[in-house]
């Protein structure tokens, strides 16, 4: 059975998270079919929207579902996404689509409630692993997903697109209908752990850590298409590949880095740290790529270790909350980066992103250490 459960969670999670990552792409494509203009920054708005309102609702989220069960808030994400999505696909009006925007970040949520519901059937060693398979779904959807609904925009599809992706999230649905409800919270505690249904001392250490390893990672983003031209690559699809790159190391070397690496966030941020430094410095298109692959292994490491590191904290009781703030603290990463690539490059130029990656991954690093001394480990 846990095999099985393991499938059905990663395989709707993929499906929600394909539905959720791909789309907003294409914002202002779906803008003009509601003909309407707006202004670049109000696109920019609309995007971290539903990011936003997850960020909000995630460790609310998390308290209900250490009350009331991590199946039913996975149920939820699920259900939430597909009817932000089924709104959104017969929007009429801007009024309306930006509800269905709010609908979709505050009721959604599926990375979260997957990993909480993970968190009450698995421990130890095999809750690890999942999690580190929950983020490949993701990577893998974040691959996908703008492939292939771009390739439905090119054949004229708009706004309609949300109508069509809002069955896969009630597939997700579906999956996760027949899987056993979690048991209620233990109420009981052993004198070496915290009491059931606390979060760590050390929790607020993680989640800083979270933050800022997921700041580091999406302030580069946005203007890598400029970045990559201004070091001399003039294929966009070059571009497109080294931008990928560092996800393609995450699905390609995960079975690898799962049987034997143990936790290795410290040098994975000290990777990332140095990557991140020498693409800010570099000037050569030639050297990039294997820039990019250095830091796709400092992401890989970095993940396995936090994963580690959720594993080894996971309370009974408070799986919920443990992920909803864990998942809300990458949230706010993301919208924050964002708004902070667009400053520090408008001011000092479209490879600056990647120094102020840099000085993030070292405050991570400055802080991380102590997440990584020995933890008594669940049995598997």
């Amino acid at each position: 059975m846990p095999q099985r459960l393991i499938a059905s969670v990663l395989l709707g999670h993929y499906l929600s998270a394909f539905t959720a990552l791909g789309i907003p792409l294409y914002l202002p494509r779906i803008l003009e079919d509601l003909a309407v203009t707006v202004p670049g920054w109000a696109i920019g708005v609309l995007y971290v929207l539903p990011t936003v309102c997850t960020a909000i609702a995630a460790p609310i989220w998390g308290k209900l579902a250490d009350r009331h069960g991590c199946r039913l808030s996975l149920l939820r994400a699920h259900a939430g996404l597909a009817l932000g999505f089924l709104l959104a696909g017969f929007s009429e009006s801007l009024p309306l689509f930006v509800l269905a925007l709010v609908i979709q970040g505050t009721f959604g949520g599926a990375m979260a409630a997957s990993n909480a519901y993970l968190a009450t059937q698995l421990t130890g060693e095999g809750l690890s692993r999942a999690l580190n398979w929950t983020q490949y779904s993701a990577r893998l959807a974040m691959l996908t997903a703008p492939v292939v609904i771009g390739l439905l925009a090119t054949r004229g599809l708009g706004i309609e697109l949300y109508r069509y992706l809002t069955w896969l999230p009630l597939l997700a649905l579906l999956l996760i209908l027949p899987l056993p409800a979690d048991a209620p919270r233990l109420l009981s505690s052993t004198s070496k752990t915290p009491p059931a249904g606390e979060l760590p001392n050390d929790m607020w250490r993680l989640l800083c850590v979270q933050f800022l390893f997921s700041f580091s990672m999406v302030v580069t983003f946005p203007y890598f298409v400029l970045y990559g031209e201004s070091v001399g690559v003039e294929s966009d699809a070059m571009i497109g590949l080294l931008y990928s790159l560092p996800h393609l190391v995450y699905l390609l070397a995960l079975p690898w880095a799962q049987q034997r690496v143990g936790n290795a966030l410290v040098p994975g941020l000290a990777l990332l740290a140095l990557s991140n430094l020498l693409q800010f410095m570099v000037q050569q298109a030639e050297l990039l790529m294997l820039l990019r692959l250095i830091g796709g292994l400092g992401m890989l490491l970095c993940f396995v270790g936090l994963h580690r590191c959720l594993s080894q904290r996971r309370q009974q009781g408070a799986s919920g909350r443990l992920f909803g703030w864990y998942d809300a603290s990458g949230k706010w990463a993301g919208a924050l980066a964002g708004v902070a690539a667009g400053l520090v490059t408008h001011v000092h130029g479209v490879a600056s992103p990647f120094l102020v990656a840099c000085l993030a991954t070292l405050a991570a690093l400055a802080l991380a250490r102590p997440l990584v001394a020995p933890q008594q480990e669940l049995p598997a």
